[in-house]
């Protein structure tokens, strides 16, 4: 009988264990991972529903949410990059056309052509245009497009009626979109015709529909396979002029009063669309869901892209499921086929249609889609403008820019946008010239054979100029130590009676050696391996190659390079100009207050709670441009009342009501450098609080009898008495400020126009963005070895101070 049980078990603890679902670790976001169970908004109820149909339908498999660092918007990809640097990423992950060349370079993606022979369903929703960008990199597909889009003009149709428009005749040329977008603007105070987004690249890829429209293109591939700039056109001096005249020029309207510009550039882009400040704006159609704003459809148009001079065009582009490289098992090789299957057939398509049929909104399925899973009724509730936009836009698309390193087209493009609205004068043609210079030699690695030899030949002798130099002082500094040993001789070294000189060294080498294994191999060993990586053609998956001098070439003949490390030199300098003496002029105040002391100095202390990351994003709502921003309104009264008592008198260009503290190149990186000093004064006050606490009340009844007066005082006993800590200070002031990306990152990204652009936004955009980890590497040598310098020419100081114990 015991037997009989313990087989029993033996088998039901087998069948346990051979059910042990298969768990498909799969890339995370708000637009493409598994939604949370309280998610309320109709997209991601509907995806959330194609999960729970495809666990019923494979019970063998699990999907979970790979985790890690999520980032919204215009750096959205560098958190799956990071996850891919660190070893940790998902085994399914999602693909989009910019990034997709350089997935495949970098070994990423498993191609798939051996799961499509055996069931090639899985292609038969794709489009001709999307399927040919899927098998262009060699002929094989490595990712399968689940979800389908083309960009539209979608206008509000409520603003259109206020605007005197007609809801239901959207803008079918740029001279029609233009003159809308100046009646939107005429309409309402704070109303933009259109919305361009001010993030990385946002100008950038909503721009390249224009270029599109104006028979231009944006990047071409050579007979090389190497894509090179192709926006220095006419064609396209066209699309960069619609874009200055939208974003720049004022008109005169009724009553004579001034109106402009007819769009706008914001970091809210969203917000400001949901907030209906906005007249127009470009965003994604569906191939299933027509409609995708969450704002009310009855409100809403989606139209074709209105026509340029070459006719009507619009991106279009694909979300696609690619299988991680390093997936071996061929079970959990076949689970991520049955996943990139299922959401990519009509299985998926069927649920989403139930879904948003459920929720009342099946006005916006695609008719195609109601008919083939029988709602016949709800076909007749579909906006037929809809639907004609729909079938037109996905049959002019064009392909947003898809070869190597096509990821970074977009933040390049912002470049020749910023400067075309800010430097009115230059011609178009010009920007775009030096514009694709730029974007062939930083982006798409474009430059002549011959150059790169010249190149190449002139780093060998620089590298043999430094080797020479180095070995030349540490001669010199050996020369001085020999003659100094040879004039004072040996010093004596003393040692207690007795003791064993062998022992004592073993002792100490004993004691030392786990903390010197510990820096070794946490701080030398990738320093090290940090170096290496400078010299090559480094990347996460396919291995590494050797390309020597190549990336501090591309460091060194990069403007962008420079232009960060002159930024990087300035945010110091601004940094120890206006907030470095301000942490001890408040520790003297708090030194001398004769109440409340301990509030204050919470107060002063509270920054120091808060993380740096909110303190920026708060900043960044006082910075606000809107009337409505904290600065603009605090700035209004005083604005008005110049304008009124002294610019309207003397006829003079009225100062605006409003004023874009983060895009003037001028002002920009003061604005960047003001936070961190708000946030860090308090602070570092409490530090030369207590430095001030150890200065010896002597000192002041001394100064007092000798007739100083607080002056003096400051000058002859405070000052000396914190010397140590300010050169202390100084230094991490320095290091802290050189390296300064986080208030950047949140507040500009390095806008406008790079102004804020610094070394290392520069490090990190390049890594975590593009993935160019060798020219990523080289640059953060250089940057290590300023900071080096510095930090040696301080402990030299700091080395020569002699410090002492006051007698009380």
């Amino acid at each position: 009988m015991r037997s009989a049980v313990c087989l029993v078990g033996i088998l039901l603890a087998s069948h346990c264990f051979a059910q042990e679902p298969i768990t498909l670790r799969m890339m995370a976001g708000p637009a493409f991972g598994l939604p949370p169970k309280e998610a309320t908004d109709p997209r991601s109820q509907a995806r959330r529903a194609i999960f729970e149909t495809f666990h019923r339908q494979n019970p063998g498999i699990r999907v979970v949410n790979a985790g890690g660092l999520e980032l919204t918007g215009d750096r959205a990809d560098s958190g799956f990059l990071m996850s891919m640097a660190g070893d940790t990423a998902p085994d399914v992950f999602y693909v989009n056309f910019r990034q997709y060349y350089n997935y495949i370079d970098q070994g990423f993606c498993r191609p798939l052509d051996d799961f499509i022979l055996n069931d090639p369903t899985a292609l038969e929703r794709v489009n001709p245009t999307i399927l040919e960008v899927v098998k262009s990199y060699d002929g094989k597909v490595y990712a399968v497009p689940w979800f389908q889009v083309a960009q539209a003009l979608y206008y509000r149709k409520d603003i259109f009626l206020e605007a005197g428009l007609e809801p239901n005749k959207p803008p079918q040329n740029w001279d029609e979109f233009y003159r809308y977008g100046q009646k939107i603007v005429e309409s309402g105070k704070g109303r933009s015709g259109f919305l361009f987004s001010a993030g990385i690249g946002g100008k950038g890829y909503h721009w390249s529909n224009f270029v599109w429209q104006a028979g231009g293109e944006v990047v071409r591939p050579t007979e090389t396979g190497v894509w090179k700039a192709a926006i220095d056109t006419p064609e396209c001096a066209k699309a960069l002029e619609l874009f200055r005249k939208m974003t720049a020029a004022k008109w005169k309207g009724p009553g004579g009063k001034e109106f402009g510009p007819m769009a706008g550039i914001s970091p809210t882009f969203a917000q400001e669309i949901a907030e209906g400040k906005v007249g127009m704006w470009f965003s994604y159609t569906n191939d299933v869901v027509l409609n995708m704003s969450d704002l009310n459809p009855a409100l809403l148009g989606v139209a074709a892209m209105p026509a340029g001079p070459a006719g009507r065009a619009n991106e279009i582009n694909a979300g696609m499921w690619a299988i991680n490289a390093n997936v071996k098992d061929p079970k959990k090789l076949e689970a991520c086929w049955k996943f990139i299957k299922f959401f990519s057939g009509n299985e998926a398509a069927r649920v989403n249609t139930e879904r948003f049929v459920e929720l009342g909104m099946g006005n916006l399925v695609n008719p195609q889609w109601l008919e083939m899973f029988g709602y016949h009724d709800l076909i007749g509730q579909v906006d037929p403008n809809y639907v004609a936009a729909n079938k037109e836009l996905f049959k002019t698309g064009h392909p947003e820019p898809y070869g190597r390193n096509c990821q970074q087209v977009y933040m390049v493009l912002d470049e020749a946008l910023d400067r075309a609205r800010l430097e009115p004068n230059t011609p178009a043609l010009e920007i775009l010239r030096a514009t694709a210079k730029t974007m062939d030699e930083k982006l798409l690695g474009y430059r002549p054979i011959k150059e790169m030899q010249r190149l190449r030949a002139t780093a060998r002798v620089v590298f043999w100029l430094i080797v020479l130099g180095v070995v030349a002082l540490l001669s010199y500094k050996s020369y001085q130590s020999y003659v100094s040993y040879k004039s004072f001789g040996k010093e004596p070294e003393y040692l207690p009676a007795g003791t064993d000189r062998k022992r004592m060294w073993s002792f100490l080498v004993f004691c030392l050696f786990p903390a010197m294994a510990s820096i070794l191999i946490w701080s030398y060993y990738p320093l090290g391996k940090g170096l290496v990586i400078a010299f090559q053609d480094y990347r996460l998956m396919k291995g590494e190659t050797w390309v020597g001098f190549d990336n501090f070439i591309n460091v060194f003949t990069q403007p962008i390079f420079w232009k960060s490390l002159y930024n990087s030199f300035l945010y110091v300098g601004l940094t120890i100009f206006i907030g470095f003496g301000l942490p001890i002029l408040l520790a003297i105040a708090l030194n001398e207050i004769p109440r409340a002391k301990v509030f204050f100095r919470t107060i002063y202390y509270l920054p120091a709670m808060t993380s740096g990351i909110i303190v920026a994003v708060m900043w960044r709502q006082f910075y606000d441009k809107a009337d409505t921003g904290l600065f603009n309104v605090i700035a209004k009264p005083f604005v008005d009342f110049i304008n009124w008592a002294i610019v309207n008198p003397l006829h003079l260009t009225p100062w605006p009501t409003s004023y874009d503290w983060l895009g003037d190149p001028s002002k920009a990186l003061l604005a960047v450098v003001i936070p961190g000093i708000w946030a860090g004064a308090g602070p570092g006050s409490i530090l030369y609080l207590a430095a001030l606490k150890n200065i010896p009340d002597e000192r002041y009844e001394a100064a007092d009898l000798d007739g100083a007066n607080w002056r003096q005082k400051i000058r002859f006993i405070m000052i000396p008495g914190l010397k140590p800590l300010i050169l202390i200070n100084l230094l991490g002031v320095f290091i802290g400020s050189f390296k300064a990306m986080e208030n950047v990152f949140v507040l500009t990204g390095g806008g406008p126009m790079n102004a804020t652009h610094t070394i290392g936004l520069e490090v990190w955009t390049n890594a975590f963005m593009f993935l160019k980890f060798g020219y990523a590497t080289a640059a953060a040598w250089v940057m290590g070895s300023i900071l080096v310098g510095f930090t040696m020419i301080q402990i030299k100081n700091l080395l020569a101070m002699r410090f002492s114990t006051a007698k009380l």
